[in-house]
């Protein structure tokens, strides 16, 4: 690890580590040492407590918002429609974990980070993935079998729209909720591993 704080210090690199369990034997076990040698921060988290989701007035709006969201996917090629599903699928799964997790997943897929161009039309058409005169007729979907180009062009398009609509929406919605969120951290004690990063890149930003 010294070697590696090392080239990453040359580097203007700063670590962070984070222990999960008692202060102590983090120091003992080197942790604090590898965040020294880069004059990062240690942290230590207890991984035992839970951390309390804190729910927000914004929280409702925003899963509202996905579903929405995922209809504005047109899946096309040989893993269009499973992938379609599968987006769903994962979004349950986010659910099943919390329903933080199921926020999470909504918000981060309303930045323009979430890119699927291998198999939802409006993002490969924007990334030039493929073309819509490329397109065979197997690989449409069944709402756009028979169309012309022209009208393929126009749903797409519509589609495109739509979905930067929606995205905007959760965007905004997130501002509030991160704002409400960061008011009632305030009175409570926070162990999240989300805290304990923030507030150390904080203090190095000063």
């Amino acid at each position: 690890y010294k070697d590696a704080a090392n080239n990453a210090n040359e580097k203007d690199v700063t670590i962070n580590t984070i222990f999960c369990g008692n202060y102590n034997p983090g120091v003992s076990t080197h942790w604090k040492d590898g965040a020294k040698l880069t004059n990062g921060d240690y942290m230590a988290i207890n991984h035992n407590q839970k951390t309390v989701h804190i729910a927000s007035p914004y929280d409702d709006k925003i899963l509202i918002l996905n579903r929405q969201l995922n209809k504005t996917y047109i899946g096309y090629g040989a893993r269009g429609r499973d992938k379609v599903a599968e987006q769903a699928i994962q979004d349950s799964n986010a659910s099943s974990y919390g329903y933080a997790n199921a926020v999470k997943r909504s918000v981060s897929k309303s930045s323009h980070f979430y890119k699927n161009s291998s198999w939802d039309l409006v993002d490969a058409i924007e990334d030039r993935e493929v073309e819509i005169k490329d397109l065979k007729e197997e690989a449409l979907p069944k709402e756009l079998k028979g169309k012309s180009e022209t009208e393929i062009k126009a749903y797409v398009i519509t589609k495109k729209k739509e979905r930067a609509i929606i995205q905007k929406q959760i965007q905004d919605l997130n501002v509030k909720r991160t704002k409400y969120i960061s008011e009632q951290a305030k009175s409570k004690n926070n162990n999240s591993l989300e805290s304990a990063m923030t507030k150390a890149i904080k203090e190095q930003a000063k």
